[in-house]
């Protein structure tokens, strides 16, 4: 069911020469501020290492709260360092629940990564951050690498994203927040919000946040004096031009990833002109409004999440790729400011400007439906062989299950032939990424060996798996070229020794050589074929040609076949 929002206007500007509280820590001084915490309440709160980062500093979760508690909120700060609201806003909201005697609810445990892109931590700068007010001093965007690492969730390029998939399966949240700061128009509210899409989460769970819970969240914040809007992904030049529309966090971003695993994400961002500390101001409250709204619903929740998996489950196959319902447009009361068009004196050409002292409320149009437009098969088990490592290392970091082939033998499958396909010419985020376009299944006898994976589909992470291991996914494995040897002909052939082989083979074959002769005039058609193009033909039709080649090397066992092994 569709929404229709309608949100306060914010408070006037704060004085944007504002130098007090213009400062964020380090990343030793972050870590150094959660560990003070966890020293001055041992009972409550602790803090650990958890894997290294990319630049050989560790990652750190600090955690308050007990382990049993019955809702759990996991907050990740600096994924891009340059945008560090988050970070001062988490020691601020720690430290008021820890030593407030109101502070910590009983029935709560908290995580928060202090400052996930250490390498981007560590590289301080005043100012790559070309558009944001403050402050003073940041860090950088990418990572060690050059990476950025909220593209990094599935393929875990990072060594800082494969410890994060261990770290959130380990720490089981129930509602995932991710602190940035916003690019893009200028408006009145200091906060925008990403929320996990909730027609692509579907079920249950996605009618609940976009019905029940969201509207609470963002009343609730305009009642704390922080009213804010969603996240401002302009249609036109401008909010107000063609409206703005939702965000789609696809797997490789934070929350599309908490999604894999039917946990509520939201991506805070805050607006990059406002002055830091009201930036500050305004996630630390984002915090404390979702704390106080969540605690009472814990166990509504966790039955949510737990109908959210059964739902999934029960399919017969599942919506991998989404696409934006244009058709489907709402009303939202939006903030903003008149933009205006000038003449630069830098180019010559007309610019933009916003114009601060003509702020406007009105109705745009806000465009957040969402339509699935690809499927994949729930199967019953998928079958990864040994040799693809880099999947299994993925795999086991997200609490995969599964039980080995004990012994070398046949098993009648269902495999996939990527029969066309696509990539990008250019890197990107360290891959040519490849997008799979058509994909043919059926029934064969493939060889498995002692060590290979069989990997139930009926455990928690079932989304992550059908996303990741299904080859049409938008951001499987597949199509972040984890596969792409999967694709390549190994063995060719010279023409002038295959031209008697192929001419025993048409004469040997008469529905062969039917077959040849109509492609060959379906080819003219177009353009005719070479000799080599000819002879292509017959060879892949022949004993000889190996087989393999765009043949999907993860297997399936279909919905309803007893899994082989099973113990």
């Amino acid at each position: 069911m569709l929404v229709m929002l309608t949100l306060l206007a914010t408070h006037p500007l704060l004085a944007q020469d504002d130098a007090e509280n213009n400062t964020t820590p380090t990343w030793s001084e972050a870590v150094d501020a959660f560990t003070g915490l966890a020293a001055e309440h041992p009972h409550v709160a602790s803090i650990r290492e958890f894997g290294v980062s990319d630049i050989g500093r560790p990652l750190h979760l600090f955690t308050m709260g007990p382990d049993s508690a019955g809702l759990r909120i996991l907050v990740n700060n600096a994924i891009h360092p340059g945008e560090p609201c988050g970070v001062n806003a988490s020691i601020e909201w720690a430290t008021a629940l820890l030593e407030d005697s109101a502070g910590l609810p009983p029935d709560v445990r908290i995580g928060i990564v202090p400052m996930y892109n250490v390498g981007g931590g560590l590289r301080r700068n005043c100012c790559t951050r070309a558009n944001q007010n403050g402050p003073d001093e940041y860090g950088f965007r990418g990572n060690a690498r050059n990476l950025d690492l909220n593209r990094d969730f599935i393929k875990c390029d990072s060594r800082n994203a494969l410890a994060f998939n261990l770290m959130f399966t380990d720490f089981e949240p129930d509602i995932f927040v991710d602190t940035h700061t916003s690019n893009g128009a200028d408006y009145q509210p200091a906060l925008t919000l990403i929320s996990t899409q909730p027609d692509k989460l579907g079920g249950p769970l996605g009618r609940w946040i976009e019905e029940e819970f969201n509207p609470e969240l963002y009343s609730a914040l305009a009642r704390a004096g922080h009213p804010m809007v969603p996240y401002v992904n302009s249609l036109g030049n401008t909010p107000d031009e063609r409206g703005i529309s939702d965000f789609l966090e696809t797997p490789r971003y934070s929350t599309g990833y908490g999604a894999l695993h039917h946990t509520i994400g939201y991506t805070t961002e805050a607006h990059m002109l406002k002055p830091f500390a009201q930036r500050v101001d305004a996630t630390r409250a984002f915090l404390e409004v979702l704390l106080e709204k969540a605690m009472p619903l814990a166990g509504q929740i966790r039955r949510l999440r737990k109908d959210q998996q059964d739902a999934f489950l029960a399919q017969s196959e599942a919506a991998i790729s989404w696409t934006l319902d244009t058709t489907a447009v709402d009303s939202l009361q939006f903030p903003g400011y008149a933009a205006r068009y000038e003449w630069s004196s830098v180019t010559g050409e007309r610019r933009l400007r916003y114009d601060r002292n003509a702020p406007y409320s009105k109705a745009i149009p806000y465009l957040h439906t969402f339509s699935a437009n690809r499927t994949a098969p729930i199967p019953s088990a998928y079958i990864v062989p040994q040799a693809w490592r880099h999947v299994i290392e993925r795999l086991e970091a997200n609490h995969i299950q599964y039980q080995t082939v004990p012994n070398d033998t046949s098993l009648w499958v269902e495999v996939a032939y990527i029969t066309a396909h696509s990539a990008l010419g250019r890197p990107y985020e360290g891959h040519h990424y490849r997008t799979v376009e058509q994909v043919d299944r059926r029934m064969e006898s493939v060889d498995l060996f002692v060590g290979d994976l069989i990997i139930p589909v009926g455990q928690p992470a079932a989304r992550y798996m059908v996303e990741t291991l299904s080859p049409e996914g938008p951001d499987a494995f597949m199509a972040w070229n984890f596969f792409d040897s999967a694709l390549q002909q190994k063995e060719y052939f010279s023409s002038y020794v295959f031209e008697e082989t192929a001419a025993r083979l048409l004469e040997s074959d008469p529905a062969l050589k039917a077959a040849f002769e109509e492609a060959k005039m379906e080819a003219a058609a177009e353009r005719p074929w070479s000799a080599r193009q000819q002879l292509d033909w017959i060879y892949k039709r022949s004993p000889h040609f190996e087989q393999t080649p765009s043949r999907y090397p993860i297997f399936s066992i279909p919905r309803g076949k007893a899994i082989p092994f099973d113990e």
